[in-house]
């Protein structure tokens, strides 16, 4: 069997899985782009959980300058844009990266095309009159959200009390309670604490919260109801009365 020589790699880097590997996406070739590669002996193949490489047997010339490469890229999980920065991403549009040599910053590097015309987020493009000397990396970025616990109370709250929410270091930090409406219990009120600032997503964290119950008679006691309170998750609680700029846990006391 004649050996195979790499001539591009395109690989996936995203902020938000530890080592930056995403795996939940595909590369789907156009109809045209599957003729043009037929045509020039190019294969292409998963090279490892993030990468593909385009290959050539050793003999063949590979692309013509004038070839033009574009892969579809399909995201398979339904809560990437919960998690993935793109910017004011219209879904009913269709857009282009058009592929350099090294680093491409996704959301930065798209570009509206009109109407959507592929099932995929984007359509990639690789001129192949470019030298491609390093691999072609994609990299997305993670979103940044306010954290956001909703405190379920029974109707037998007491009006003189408060809560609060201190993180296990000083790096989150969080606003007064507010109430709002709790949008699945008709006429029932939750308590809303977010965070001062908005926190980039990682698929770990290792932050643990306190839920502390504060006397408004004596503001400078704190008793403890709840502890080693897990983060927020991508997509546990999900109301339009929320701001989509945050994830919320719900707690109950």
């Amino acid at each position: 069997m004649p050996a195979l020589k790499e001539l591009i790699v395109i690989r996936v880097e995203h902020e938000y899985f530890d080592g930056c590997n995403s795996r939940y996406y595909d590369f789907v070739l156009t109809e045209e782009s599957k003729k043009i590669m037929q045509r020039r002996g190019v294969v292409m193949k998963e090279k490892n959980d993030n990468s593909i490489s385009l290959l050539a047997e050793e003999n063949n010339f590979g692309f013509f300058d004038d070839d033009l490469l574009q892969l579809e890229f399909r995201v398979k999980d339904n809560q990437f844009l919960l998690y993935t920065e793109m910017g004011e991403l219209d879904m009913f549009r269709q857009y282009t990266l058009r592929c350099k040599s090294g680093v491409n910053d996704v959301e930065k590097s798209l570009i509206g095309m009109g109407q959507k015309r592929t099932a995929g987020l984007f359509l990639l493009e690789i001129p192949l009159n470019v030298n491609y000397s390093k691999e072609v990396v994609l990299r997305f970025k993670t979103k940044s959200v306010k954290w956001g616990y909703l405190i379920m109370v029974d109707g037998n709250r007491k009006d003189d009390l408060t809560y609060h929410i201190d993180g296990n270091d000083d790096s989150i930090t969080f606003q007064h309670p507010m109430s709002i409406d709790i949008p699945w219990q008709f006429g029932a009120k939750g308590l809303l604490i977010a965070s001062s600032k908005k926190i980039p997503l990682k698929a770990r964290n290792n932050q643990k919260m306190t839920l502390f119950e504060i006397d408004n008679q004596r503001p400078n006691h704190k008793r403890v109801i709840q502890k080693n309170i897990d983060p927020p998750v991508i997509g546990d609680v999900m109301t339009k009365d929320i701001s989509k700029d945050m994830i919320v846990r719900l707690l109950y006391i």
